[in-house]
């Protein structure tokens, strides 16, 4: 598990620590999350109810697939 310096960008941090995450790509209404990529590094975040963490993009692409298809 890596510390929380150790993920993302400083830049994808901070919008995380003032409550304006990186922009939302895809939503699981079942699994109460929602896939966020941040815009300067290109990491992809898993929020859930109480955190977000960051996720692979083989992991992001196997839970929302729909955030990959074209168009």
């Amino acid at each position: 598990m890596h510390s929380w310096q150790q993920k993302g960008c400083t830049a994808c941090r901070r919008a995380w620590e003032t409550g304006q995450p990186p922009p939302e790509i895809a939503i699981d209404v079942k699994g109460h999350t929602a896939l966020h990529r941040c815009a300067e590094c290109g990491s992809y975040w898993e929020q859930h109810e109480r955190y977000a963490d960051v996720i692979t993009e083989e992991a992001a692409r196997q839970r929302y697939p729909n955030a990959f298809e074209p168009g």
